[in-house]
């Protein structure tokens, strides 16, 4: 290694704790992890990632003490690892929260479910934003009519929102139809969710990866 590169890993490993100082609680837990693996032009976004952990975290005073001997572990530090480079590589703020609150989760636990936990953060890494997206709208069991599903729907319409099929469409209803069919043969592929008839239905792997996701843990149940 040349002394210009040594000097910019220097360099990387001082911001990067610096950075983790942003989040007092568990920025010195993380710091050190930060300034090896991750690329200094995304530290921004693992800081953002860090504040969202933290308050996740820091909700419940029970939990930093799990938490912080849970990262102790050779385990538990596996799953912060992985998290730092999912959030290193997640642009929408969404998908932040939602990686925080995955590994959040997973730490928090009195025991870690390590497998249990790699898995879910494995799903996330493979998923597009469109198809967690279209996960989290399966999990409320979307019926006919109005119904939760229906504000996801209203926040999110260039995902989530019906395609005509019929036949004449304009090409960009067509193009977004191939893309809905995409994002929904991606669930099935990754057991997601499942074919039920004529439509599909979330699966218990799926439920488990949108409780671990979701703003309310508890929910999706």
């Amino acid at each position: 290694m040349s002394d210009l590169d040594s000097n910019s890993r220097d360099r990387l490993v001082s911001v990067a704790k610096g950075v983790a100082g942003a989040c007092p609680v568990i920025g010195p837990m993380a710091s050190e992890a930060i300034g090896t693996l991750i690329p200094n032009q995304r530290l921004d976004r693992v800081v953002e990632f860090l504040r969202q952990l933290e308050g996740e975290i820091t909700a419940v005073d029970a939990r930093l003490e799990i938490f912080e001997r849970n990262l102790q572990t050779p385990k538990g530090l596996d799953v912060m690892e992985e998290g730092l480079i999912q959030a290193a590589r997640s642009v929408a703020e969404e998908r932040k929260e939602r990686l925080a609150r995955l590994v959040g989760r997973s730490l928090t636990t009195e025991e870690i479910k390590y497998e249990e936990s790699r898995k879910l953060l494995n799903l996330f890494r493979e998923l597009t934003d469109p198809e967690v997206l279209w996960l989290i709208f399966y999990s409320m069991n979307p019926t006919l009519g109005r119904g939760p599903y229906s504000e996801l729907v209203e926040k999110h319409p260039d995902v989530l929102e019906p395609v005509s099929r019929e036949m004449g469409a304009p090409q960009e209803q067509i193009d977004r139809g191939a893309l809905q069919d995409s994002y929904k043969n991606a669930l099935l592929r990754f057991g997601l969710i499942e074919q039920d008839g004529r439509s599909n239905r979330i699966t218990t792997l799926g439920r488990l990866l949108v409780r671990y996701i979701g703003e309310d843990s508890k929910s999706e149940s």
